[in-house]
């Protein structure tokens, strides 16, 4: 699977558990957050997709995903942010 093919399953993925994902400009450090009762993630429009790979996974590797149905390679690469950030 080819970077461009992950991140946008990792996008779906996070649409799918409720995540807004919002691409925009400007000078800020990317990463989730709430607004209210909405889960966001906030990613720098100008990124690589390398590093939009990082952000999306490193946000969904705080989930429990084991009840949700995710494509192996897609939980792989979100497990592998969630052993790093331990």
């Amino acid at each position: 699977m080819n970077e461009d093919e992950i991140l946008k399953n990792l996008q779906e993925l996070a649409e799918n558990l409720g995540f807004i994902l919002r691409y925009e400009k400007g000078d800020f450090t990317s990463g989730g957050c709430r607004v209210g009762e909405e889960k966001m993630i906030i990613i720098n429009n100008s990124l690589l997709d390398s590093q939009k790979i990082t952000i999306i996974a490193s946000e969904l590797a705080k989930l429990d995903l084991r009840n949700q149905f995710v494509l192996p390679e897609i939980r792989d690469i979100v497990e592998n942010y969630n052993q790093t950030e331990k």
